[in-house]
């Protein structure tokens, strides 16, 4: 897990006029993937407040985007753009994005499997989630590079894994929990 992406080249230019046509849109750029071999843009836009896209959303900036594409030297001539929201399973990348999922139920791949030092004093060990690399988790808090995780919803904290230890994440609500929103 990056504690911050760092781009250079095309992708640095990509994401500061980005960065900038999807603020000017009042929405805020969640992620972005720029693929390179298939000169390809991917951009995750959200609303600030829901945290999602409506198709409207999207297509406004794509359409504010079609000037740049078409006047600046540097872009590829032949620049697929794909513009959508993060969606409900949406991929944790940066570690600053775990502060916007407080409350959330999120898989984790680790690089290591827990340690019964990684549960929190009084919490019970459980052997099931120790034997795996992957683990279904709510989490309940962030502080500085740890995060404090529950194995329940409304849970209290129970493990604490560092973002170092996580090598993917990404939300994974239940059903249960979709419905009551």
């Amino acid at each position: 897990m990056e504690l911050e992406i760092v781009r250079t080249g095309i992708e640095k230019k990509f994401y500061e006029l980005v960065q900038e046509i999807v603020a000017k849109e009042g929405l805020e750029l969640y992620a972005m993937d720029y693929i390179n071999g298939q000169q390809m843009l991917r951009l995750f836009i959200q609303d600030k407040e829901s945290k999602t896209a409506q198709l409207e959303d999207c297509a406004r900036v794509d359409r504010a985007m079609t000037p740049y594409v078409e006047e600046l030297d540097w872009m590829p001539e032949e620049l697929t753009l794909e513009v959508s929201s993060p969606g409900i399973y949406r991929d944790i990348k940066e570690a600053k994005k775990f502060s916007e999922v407080c409350g959330e139920r999120l898989q984790l791949t680790l690089n290591e499997k827990l340690q019964h030092e990684d549960f929190i004093e009084g919490a019970q060990a459980d052997k099931k989630i120790m034997s795996t690399k992957k683990v279904m988790l709510y989490l309940v808090a962030m502080e500085g590079e740890d995060l404090f995780l529950s194995r329940e919803k409304e849970g209290a904290k129970e493990i604490k894994i560092n973002i170092t230890n996580i090598k993917k994440a990404n939300v994974e609500p239940l059903w249960e929990d979709l419905k009551d929103t």
